[in-house]
C-alpha cells in the first residue's frame, strides 16, 4: 500500500503545487486523483513524480513507523520545518516519533537534538530542553565526537541567550566555534550533515550579530550561503539574507544594498512559505522608507 500522505507532505514541503510537480510528466488531474486516493497512475508516471521529489516508489511502499526509512524521513521533515520556522508542524511531527523504539544511536541523537531545538525555540520549560541536550552529551555521545554534541552545545547557547545570560551562552557558542574552526576545509563539513552544519552557522551568526561582532557574523553568513549554493538548499536562505540585511543596517550601509538583501530574503521566504521572515522583512522595509 502506498503512503500517499508522505508523498503529499514532501510535495508541499518542497514548495511544489500540483501543476508544478506534474508539468512534463502527467496532467494535474492525474496527480490530483492519485493524491485523493481515487486512481494510481502508471508505474512510469509515478516513478517520475517520485524522482522529482527525491523519492523512489519503494519509499512510499510502507508507512510502518518501525521502519528505519520511515523514521529518517520523519526526522528529516521535522528538521526542514524547523529551518523554515514552522514550529507548529515540527511539534506535530515530533509527536509521531516514539524515542524508545529507536535502536540506532545516530537516529537517537538526531531525535533528541530535534526535540531540544523544538523545545528551546518554542519556549518550553528549561528542564525539558536541557534533558534533551544533556541526554546526547552525557549518554549517547560521551566522547563528544559527533556533530550532535555541537548541536547540543548550540541549543544550550540559544537557551541562555533567551534567558539573557550572555556569559553562559558565550561558553557554549565558543565550543561550537572551536569545532567549526577545526572543521574548516574538511569536505565532511558540507557532506551528509549539511543541514546540521547550516544550523550551527546560522545561529552562531545570529549570536555574533546580537553581541555586535558583525564581521564574524557576516563571515559565518557567507559560509552558510556557500553551502546553500553548493547543496542547492533554500530552507535557510530567507533567514540568512534577512540577518545579512540587519547587519548591513547596523553598519549603516547604503539603503539600496540593504533593500537588495531584503528582496532576496523575501523571494526565498515566499518560496519556502516562511511567514515569520516575511513579516520581519515588511517591518524593515517600512523602517527604510
Amino acid at each position: 500500500m502506498l503512503d500517499i500522505e508522505r508523498f503529499i507532505e514532501r510535495r508541499k514541503q518542497l514548495g511544489y503545487s500540483q501543476i508544478m510537480l506534474s508539468k512534463g510528466i502527467c496532467t494535474q488531474s492525474t496527480l490530483s486523483k492519485f493524491e485523493n486516493g481515487l486512481q494510481t497512475p502508471s508505474l512510469a508516471i509515478l516513478s517520475k513524480l517520485c524522482a522529482r521529489l527525491g523519492f523512489s516508489i519503494d519509499d512510499l511502499n510502507t508507512a510502518d513507523p518501525s521502519s528505519i526509512g520511515y523514521l529518517r524521513d520523519l526526522l528529516g521533515l521535522i528538521e526542514e520545518n524547523l529551518m523554515v520556522e514552522n514550529f507548529k508542524r515540527a511539534t506535530e511531527l515530533l509527536a509521531k516519533v516514539n524515542p524508545t523504539s529507536i535502536e540506532i544511536t545516530e537516529e537517537q541523537m538526531h531525535y533528541y537534538y530535534l526535540e531540544g531545538m523544538v523545545g528551546v525555540l518554542t519556549n518550553q520549560p528549561t528542564e525539558k530542553v536541557m534533558f534533551s541536550f544533556t541526554h546526547i552529551l552525557d549518554e549517547l555521545d560521551e566522547r563528544r565526537l559527533t556533530i550532535y554534541s555541537q548541536l547540543a552545545y548550540l541549543g544550550k547557547g540559544i537557551l541562555y541567550v533567551r534567558k539573557e545570560n550572555l556569559t553562559q551562552a558565550a561558553f557554549f557558542f565558543d565550543k561550537v566555534t572551536t569545532y567549526l574552526n577545526e572543521q574548516l576545509g574538511n569536505p565532511g563539513l558540507k557532506g551528509s550533515h549539511y543541514f546540521q552544519t547550516l544550523t550551527l552557522l546560522y545561529y552562531l551568526a545570529e549570536y555574533h550579530s546580537l553581541v555586535k561582532e558583525l564581521k564574524v557574523s557576516n563571515d559565518l553568513i557567507e559560509m552558510a550561503l556557500d553551502i546553500c549554493s553548493v547543496k542547492h538548499v533554500t530552507y535557510f536562505l530567507p533567514r540568512l539574507k534577512l540577518l545579512q540585511a540587519k547587519n548591513l543596517l547596523e553598519q549603516v550601509a547604503p539603503h539600496d544594498k540593504i533593500r537588495a538583501c531584503l528582496n532576496d530574503a523575501l523571494a526565498f521566504a515566499r518560496l519556502n512559505r516562511n511567514q515569520t521572515v516575511q513579516v520581519q522583512i515588511l517591518a524593515l522595509q517600512q523602517q527604510l522608507k
